[in-house]
C-alpha cells in the first residue's frame, strides 16, 4: 500500500517534516524496510522476565540451536550487553540497530531494558534503538523509551476481541494480580491499545506483530488489520506460528498446527487492504546479530580476539584519609592517580574533578552527568559506588571496583600489580606454546 503525501494549498507535494524525520528512521532498520536490507542488527538479551504467558512461547535461556523469538544462549547483565554492542559494532560497522526483545518482555524488565539502552546511547548517538513488547506495561514505560532514545517499537498484538486472546494466553500479570481467561486477555488487549495510541501520539515509529494461527485468529485478521491502520500503525508484520513439540510450547505439545504458506500470504492479503505489510520477516532470537537472514556466530565472533593484556595500568582511588579506599566514587572530588605495571607503581599527581554527586547521600537527582574525563582511567578503585555511573564507566571500558573497599591502597596496588603479572605471564606462556616465542 502505497501512501502519499498530503497537498499543500499551492497544489505541490513536498514531504512534511514530519514524513522526512519518518522516512530517515524507516531507511536504516531492517525490519520496518527492505531497503534496509543492507545494515545490521543486534538484539540485546538483557530482559528474562515476562508478565504474560502465550501458548506459543517457551523463553530458552541456554539454547543455541533454535532460530525462534524468545531464545537466547546467554542472559546479559547491561555492563556485559553494552560490552557486545562495543565489539559486534567494531566487526560489523554497518549495525545501526539494537534492539531488546526478550527472552522475556523489555517492559517487564524496565530496570536493565532502560540502563542497557541508556548506556548504548552514550557509546554511539547514531544508532537506532528500538523495544519489542507485548504492550501491557507500554503506557507506564512510555516517558522512559522516549528520554532512552527509543524512537522504534514493535508491539505484539494478536486480537483485539477477548474471547479469541483467552485461547492465546493463559494468564496475565497486571497491577500485582495473575488474571486468568477473558479478563486476562481483555486487559492485555485494552492495555495494548492504549499503550499503541500513546506511542504513535508521541512519534514513535510503530510496528505491529501478529502470530498467526490457524483456527484461533485467522479469520480475524482483516477486523485487526483496520483497527491498527485506523490507529495510525506504521507497518504490520503477520508471522507464522512456529508449533513443533520439541519446542515445549503449550500449541506444540497440543498438536496445534502452522498456517500454510497459501494461509499466510491470504492472511497479508487481507491485512493488506488496511496496512503496509512487513513480509521479510526472520523471528529473529533475542541474541540475533548481523543483517536479516545472515546472522553471525556470536560465539565464534566473541573468540575472534585473543584477550590483549594492558603493559600498565592507570588506577585512580577514591580516599578521603589518603591512607585506605574509603571514599563513595560520588563523593570524590579528587583521586589519587598510579600507574601499575608488573615491575614498578608509580605515583602520578592527583586528579581534581567536580564530583558526581551534590547533596544528599542517595545521589540520584543531581549527579554529574558526563564522565568522560575520566575515560584516561583504566581501574577505579572506591569503597562505593552507585549502579548508573558504573554502567557508565563500564561503556567507556573503565572498571569500576569496589572490592578493595577500607583496604590500604599500598595492599590493594601491589594485588592489582601481581594480578597484572600473572596475566602476562599466562599470555606470554599461552604465545609460546604456538610458537610465537623463541
Amino acid at each position: 500500500m502505497t501512501i502519499q503525501p498530503l497537498k499543500q494549498a499551492n497544489g505541490e507535494n513536498p514531504l512534511s517534516a514530519q514524513a522526512s524525520k519518518q522516512a530517515a528512521l524507516v531507511a536504516k532498520h531492517p525490519c520496518f524496510s527492505k531497503a534496509g536490507h543492507q545494515y545490521a542488527r543486534i538484539h540485546l538479551p538483557v530482559a528474562p522476565a515476562c508478565n504474560i504467558q502465550c501458548n506459543y512461547c517457551n523463553r530458552k535461556f541456554d539454547c543455541s540451536n533454535e532460530t525462534r523469538p524468545g531464545v537466547v544462549s546467554k542472559l546479559l547483565s547491561p555492563a556485559a550487553a553494552v560490552k557486545r554492542f562495543v565489539k559486534v559494532k567494531k566487526h560489523v560497522p554497518e549495525t545501526q540497530v539494537v534492539g531488546i526483545a526478550g527472552p522475556g518482555d523489555p517492559l517487564a524488565n524496565p530496570k536493565a531494558t532502560l540502563a542497557s539502552l541508556k548506556a548504548i546511547e552514550k557509546v554511539d548517538t547514531d544508532v537506532h534503538l528500538c523495544v519489542s513488547t507485548n504492550g501491557l506495561a507500554l503506557a507506564d514505560q512510555l516517558e522512559s523509551l522516549m528520554e532512552a532514545g527509543v524512537r522504534h517499537l514493535t508491539i505484539t498484538i494478536n486480537c483485539i476481541d477477548a474471547d479469541i486472546g483467552q485461547r492465546i494466553y493463559p494468564w496475565v500479570y497486571f497491577n500485582q494480580r495473575r488474571l486468568r481467561g477473558r479478563e486476562a486477555a481483555q486487559t492485555l488487549i485494552d492495555r495494548q491499545l492504549l499503550g499503541l495510541e500513546a506511542a504513535i501520539k508521541a512519534g514513535m515509529l510503530v510496528k505491529v506483530n501478529t502470530v498467526l494461527i490457524p483456527g484461533i485468529n485467522d479469520f480475524h485478521i482483516e477486523s485487526l488489520a483496520k483497527e491498527l491502520g485506523r490507529y495510525g500503525a506504521f507497518i504490520h508484520n503477520i508471522m507464522p506460528l512456529i508449533s513443533d513439540p520439541a519446542h515445549g510450547t503449550y500449541f506444540g505439545l497440543m498438536g496445534q498446527r502452522e498456517p500454510t504458506k497459501q494461509e499466510l500470504n491470504l492472511a497479508r492479503e487481507q491485512a493488506g487492504q488496511s496496512m503496509q505489510q512487513m513480509t521479510h520477516c526472520q523471528q529473529c532470537r533475542a541474541d540475533a546479530v548481523g543483517k536479516l537472514g545472515q546472522d553471525i556466530d556470536l560465539a565464534a565472533l566473541e573468540n575472534s580476539e585473543p584477550a590483549q593484556v594492558a603493559r600498565s595500568i592507570q588506577v585512580a582511588i577514591a580516599s578521603s584519609s589518603l591512607s585506605l579506599i574509603d571514599q563513595h566514587f560520588g563523593h570524590a572530588t579528587q583521586f589519587s592517580m598510579y600507574r601499575v605495571s608488573a615491575d614498578e607503581i608509580t605515583q602520578l599527581d592527583d586528579f581534581s574533578w567536580q564530583q558526581y554527586c551534590q547533596g544528599s547521600e542517595q545521589c540520584d537527582d543531581s549527579a554529574v552527568k558526563d564522565l568522560s574525563q575520566l575515560k584516561h582511567v583504566d581501574t577505579i578503585l572506591c569503597s562505593r559506588i552507585g549502579h548508573a555511573p558504573q554502567l557508565e564507566l563500564s561503556a567507556m571500558n573503565v572498571k569500576a571496583n569496589t572490592d578493595y573497599a577500607l583496604r590500604d591502597i599500598r595492599g590493594a596496588l601491589e594485588d592489582l600489580q601481581q594480578q597484572l603479572a600473572a596475566q602476562q605471564a599466562t599470555t606470554s606462556k599461552s604465545s609460546c606454546s604456538m610458537g610465537e616465542c623463541s
